[in-house]
Formats: structure tokens, sequence, C-alpha cells
């Protein structure tokens, strides 16, 4: 009815209607084009390979941009591993951000990245765009082994698409989830070793595609590496790549395949794996085995002499074809090549090889048996074990062991002279054996094989060693004293080289330290016992250390028994379970921190509550040996001039005569009855007489006519006089 009484109105209505519905479509055409421009440009995994590498110099790579790369994309590189769920392992290690040039990047473009280990660098950055270092640090290829992995992301932790990667020496750790695909879109250079540059050197012009370049550029036999100097690679193949009107028929093929093997009438061999793939085929693919090898594409079934593979519009994808040495062959090696062939398409070929084995009786033993020991009345020893296995065997293993030893084949008991191990079906599988060294030996060093035999075989052996020490005889605590210690020598190269301490005994006889242990500071692992008697005169130095230096030892260990620590680390001086003397560095805290010089203990502070301050110690100046700094058996020197700090006037009631002498002896009385500790010196300061009296009288007949100072030490206090000589 409306329409009727306000036709006017309908009309302007309708019109208004016609006006917003073309906006409207407008609008709608406008944003679907640029949805389309923008979905057109969003980069996937694929889009980009990496092409070269150098891990060594200032690091450098290159990639090829296999679709057009947007206006001002953001790209992320890394060289941290990957967790397995698409994420970095620690996101510690070395960001880049690369921003692109605003204009497109033409499909097939190579871009170079250099000096990319330090923003610091000259030439620092990309051949096209911006590099910008983020998050903890810059791309720093290891030498040994690294990757590199390019990415979208929300930032340079937080990866949302993969879009490339390469490895050398299997370091990238879990592809799972990240889409990439090894072989494919991620490059695997080597799976050992650790080449430090490579360079893709095959075509850049063959295929109709970019995206056919794939497979050409994965496969390492289209690389050229170096092993030792990355930096031999460079200057980076700029050359882009370019699609070809008529591709040309290629087929790629992965390394050589080796160690397939079986006994005799157990055949086949397991399987190992190489991959084909092709691009602008005309026709399959056909993979011809050598004689006496046979392949498949399923793992585990349809083996046989020949497997073929069709091209879908011209292209096989990476396929994995399994390989193996066939069965019934009779004992050698086997060689072969491995072709794939296709028409138009040069033939290529991996080669394969193995070896079948004689089935007859054989064992093998494996594992390392150490030194055995324990010190008189307390054995046996702790255990030791080897393992055991076999196979076609006719008869029993038969473990002897031999003098003063015993074996088991149960941790703990059951131990005796032999034990015999029977085969089920002719097999031994893996089996344990325990060794140690029977109780009841009297102190001495034991040697000796253990023989393993069986019907069909030669015998095998392992070589034995044991020692039961002595029981200690302990002296007093601080008797024996550590008063240098060369930590951290240079002359005699490398540690532990040269490294060596001195002990001191600060009484007036001789003390054996034969079944003493000297520990480092981790005395878990590193320590040695004092197998043969060791007598520090008294008042005398010994020194002890690793026997690869210029040093004259009295006592030598092995450097895989204690390693002197540069930095913090200690040495201890046990008899039994009594600590004698120990002696902890600070790394410089408060110890001296040399480098070619010794510690060295002051001589006005023999003893063990003294050497456990490193106020006490100094540097050595004396050169000894090849040229390092020490006084290694003999008096310390820079810490044995007398200061007038060290005039105490403590200990009351002090007596010596006569003085002058020429009686070649001096009486020291004092109102205690404790022993005096007796320090000489001449007017240089250096020390020539140190010991400790119990009868009063000092011998002074070796020393020449002049002045001496002569120093008294006592519980009561100290006391510094001249002494002359006629």
């Amino acid at each position: 009815m409306m329409v009727l009484r306000y036709p006017f109105l309908c009309i302007l209505l309708n019109y208004f209607h016609s006006i917003i519905i073309t906006i409207m479509k407008k609008l709608y055409f406008l944003f679907f084009t640029i949805s389309l421009s923008i979905s057109s440009f969003a980069q996937s995994t694929g889009d980009i390979a990496f092409v070269a590498y150098n891990a060594d110099g200032d690091d450098d790579f290159a990639i090829v941009a296999l679709a057009d790369i947007a206006a001002n994309t953001t790209i992320y590189f890394s060289d941290d591993e990957l967790d397995g769920m698409a994420a970095f392992v620690d996101s510690n290690e070395g960001n880049i951000q690369w921003d692109t040039p605003n204009s497109v990047i033409a499909a097939g473009t190579i871009v170079v990245f250099t000096d990319t280990d330090s923003d610091g660098n000259a030439s620092y950055g990309a051949s096209l765009g911006t590099l910008t270092q983020v998050g903890s640090g810059t791309i720093n290829l290891a030498g040994g082994g690294d990757s590199l992995l390019a990415y979208l992301g929300t930032d340079e932790n937080t990866p949302t698409t993969f879009l490339a990667g390469i490895q050398y020496a299997n370091s990238v750790g879990d592809l799972t989830g990240s889409g990439l695909t090894d072989g494919s879109t991620f490059i695997t250079i080597a799976t050992s070793g650790s080449p430090d540059g490579g360079q893709y050197s095959g075509s850049r012009n063959s295929e109709t595609s970019f995206a056919n370049y794939i497979p050409l550029i994965a496969n390492p036999a289209n690389w050229t590496t170096e092993s030792s100097d990355g930096e031999l690679i460079l200057p980076i193949n700029t050359n882009n790549f370019v699609e070809s009107a008529t591709g040309t028929p290629t087929i790629s093929i992965s390394g050589a395949i080796s160690g397939l093997d079986y006994f005799e009438n157990n055949g086949p061999s397991s399987e190992d794996t190489f991959t084909v793939s092709g691009t602008n085929l005309t026709s399959d693919i056909t993979v011809t085995a050598p004689m006496n090898f046979e392949i498949s594409t399923t793992t585990g079934t349809g083996f046989g002499s020949s497997a073929t593979l069709t091209p879908t519009t011209g292209t096989v994808s990476t396929t994995t074809i399994y390989v193996r040495l066939a069965a019934n062959l009779v004992s050698n090696s086997y060689m072969g090549d491995a072709t794939a062939s296709s028409a138009g398409a040069t033939d290529q070929t991996v080669m394969l090889s193995g070896t079948v084995s004689p089935d007859d009786p054989q064992f093998t033993i494996s594992g390392f048996i150490g030194d055995f020991s324990y010190f008189e009345g307390e054995g046996p020893s702790t255990e030791d074990s080897f393992n055991v296995e076999g196979l076609f065997l006719t008869g029993d293993i038969t473990i002897t062991a031999p003098a003063n030893f015993e074996v088991s084949l149960t941790t703990g008991t059951g131990f005796g002279s032999s034990v015999s191990i029977t085969p089920t079906m002719g097999t031994i599988n893996n089996t344990e054996v325990f060794v140690r060294l029977i109780t009841g030996l009297a102190p001495n060093s034991f040697t000796g094989d253990i023989t393993v035999s069986t019907t069909g075989t030669t015998d095998q052996t392992i070589s034995l060693t044991g020692i039961v020490y002595q029981t200690p005889v302990c002296a007093n605590v601080g008797d024996i004293i550590i008063t240098e210690i060369m930590q951290n020598p240079v002359s005699d190269g490398d540690d532990p080289n040269g490294e060596y301490f001195e002990l001191y005994n600060t009484t007036s006889s001789p003390i054996d330290i034969a079944s003493w242990t000297i520990k480092d500071d981790d005395g878990v692992n590193d320590f040695h016992v004092i197998a043969n008697s060791l007598v520090i005169p008294a008042n005398g130095y010994i020194v002890i250390g690793d026997p690869n230096g210029s040093i004259v030892l009295d006592y030598a260990y092995e450097a895989r028994d204690v390693f002197l620590g540069n930095s913090t680390d200690g040495i201890i001086i046990e008899c039994g379970s009594t600590v004698i003397d120990q002696v902890i560095w600070d790394n410089g805290a408060t110890f001296p921190d040399p480098t070619g010089a010794s510690m060295e203990l002051s001589i006005n502070d023999l003893n063990s509550i003294a050497n456990d301050d490193g106020a006490n110690w100094a540097e050595a100046v004396t050169a000894f040996g090849s040229g390092d700094l020490g006084t290694p058996g003999d008096v310390n020197d820079n810490a044995s001039t007398l200061s007038v700090d060290d005039f105490d006037e403590k200990l009351e009631n002090f007596n010596m005569f006569p003085n002058p002498t020429n009686t070649g002896f001096i009486n020291i009385t004092t109102t205690s009855n404790s022993a005096i500790t007796v320090s000489v010196f001449d007017m240089l300061g250096k020390q020539v007489i140190s010991e400790t009296l119990n009868n009063n009288l000092l011998n002074v007949s070796n020393l020449n006519a002049g002045i001496y100072l002569i120093r008294l030490d006592q519980t009561s206090g100290s006391v510094t006089k001249k002494l002359v000589i006629e």
C-alpha cells in the first residue's frame, strides 16, 4: 500500500540500494585482489635453499630464491639446534635478521651473506637487503660441525615456518615437526667429519621449474667441499639459477653404501639405504642392483635385482632405495655399482660393498680391565669386569684366571680360578665376567693373563696387573708438609708435562711415606698410592710429579692419576684415613696464580697451618731445567728473605752460647721444655739451616766464618738474634 501512496519514495530507495550493492562488489573485489597479492608472496618451506657456506675466517653463506621473495620480508637465520618440536633447543646460539629490500627478489637470485660472525666486521651484511644481529649472538659456524636454518617467525626465538636448512656432521638436532625434509628442503653435506666449507656445483640452468632444483641442491654429490679450510671455497658463485624451456632429464643419487655383512648360511644382510630422484624425465627411472646385491623400495620386502620409479609430471621426488647383500653367498668380499637410468638422462651409480664371513666357531671379548689393589690385610680387591660373546660354538667357553687372581660370572660371589659358559644352539650372548685380586697376599706387584678359550678357535688373553700395598706407617699431622707446587708449567710443553710438588720433612728424623696416598682435590677420581719405600730425609725435601718434564723427580706418578689444576685445585697427602697435610689454591684470590713458575711457601712458615694461607706463598724467581722458575728439592727462594718484621722479641729467658763460636756448635736454652725450631740465615737473607732441636745443641760446623741471623720458634713465642761464627 505504501508503494501506491508514495511512488517517489520507492524509486528513491531502489536507487540507493543499487548504489550500495555496487560499492560492496567493488570493495569485495579490492579485498580479494589484496588477499591474492599477499598470498602469492607468502614464503613457504622450500622457497629458498642454501647453496654455499664457509665456517672459517669470518663465516659466509649464500642462498638461492626458488620462488619470488616479497619486498620487505623478514627472514631469520640461526645456527641453534632443533628439539624435535619445531623449536630451538636453548636459543642461546647465533641469530641474524635479514630484511629484504623494498622490491621483489626474483626466483633464481643468489643472495650472499658475508662476515656473519660479528656485526663489527667491515663487510658484515648481505648482497641484497640489510642484516642485523639479534638475540644472544650472531652466526658463528663451528668448523667441527654445525647447522644453519632459515625461517619466518614472530621473533628470532619463535619460528613459525622453516624455509630451508643445511648441516655438516649431523649437528641440527631433531627435524621432527619443522616441515623440513632431509635430502630435500634440508641438506646434509656429511654425517661425520667436518667439511669447513662447501658450495653447490651442480647445474643452474637445466630445470623447467625452480622447484626441480631442490633435489639437485640437496644431493651432496653436487657439492664441492673443503675439509680443512672453508676459505678455499671462496669466492661464492653468484650465477643465478634459471628455468629452462626444455629441461634436461636429470637423475640424482646419494652416496656409497658399505659394511653390509653376514655370516655364511645366515643371509641376507641387514638393510642400508640410498636415495634416487629425477627431474624433467620422459620415462621411468630403473634402478638396477649389481650381482650379489638386491634392492627394494619397501623395507623388509619386495627385494629383487631392480626397482622402477615412475615420474609424476616429469619428476621423481626423493625416493629411498633399500639395499642388502643377497642370501646364500659363500665367504668373500663383494662389491659393485647400483645404476639408476632413464631415457635421455645420464646414468648415475652408487658403489655398494659387503662381506660374508665364514660361520666358524668364534668369540669376542670386550671391555677394559684396570689395575687392582688393596692394602695388606684388606683383600680381596674390588672387582672389574669384561664381556664375552660367541657364535657357531661347538663347546663351552672357558675363562681361566692367572695365579693370584680369580674370576666369577656373578658379582660379589662364586669366585674361583676358572669359569665356563655353555652356548645355546652354538651362541653365547654378551656375558659379563668379573675379576679381582685374591685375598691374603703379601705386599708385592702381581701380573698375569686371563685366558679365554673354546674348541676350534685361537685362545685370547687379557693382561692383568695388581698390587698389594704394605700397611702404611703414619707420621703426625704436619710432620710432612707441602712447600712448593708447579701447577702450570710452560717450558716442558702442555700440562701435565712438568707438573710437580715438593714435600718437606719438618722433623729431625727420616720418614718413609710408602703406601701413603696423594690425592687431587677431586679425590674421588684423582689419587695415587705410593707403591714403594720413599724416604724423606730429616729436615729434607723430595719432589713428586709427572715424569714428562725436565725435572729430576724423587717419585713419579701417572698424569692420569693426579692432575694439578691451573685455577682452583688442591693436593692432599693422606696416610690411611689421616690427612697429614693439604694445600688448596684458589685461582689467584689469595694464593699466587703463576704461569711457568711454581708457588713457593715462605721458609718462615714451614708448618701445616701456615701453608693453608695463600698470603704465605709467593711465585718462584729462580730458573731451572728447561726455563721454568722454581727450586724443586731445594730451599725456596722468593719466600726466603728474612725481613725486619721477623725480629719478634716474644721468647722469654732465651740463652745461646758460645756466641761468637769457633767450636762448630752452640747451645740454645729457654725456660720452656717444648721443641725449638731453629732457622739460620746469612746476611743476604738466605736460609742455611732449618731444624728442630730436642737436645739444645745446634751443629753449625758447616757454616763459613761470618755474621748470621738465628731465629728460634717455640710454642711460647719467637726471637731473632745475631750469631757470629769465627
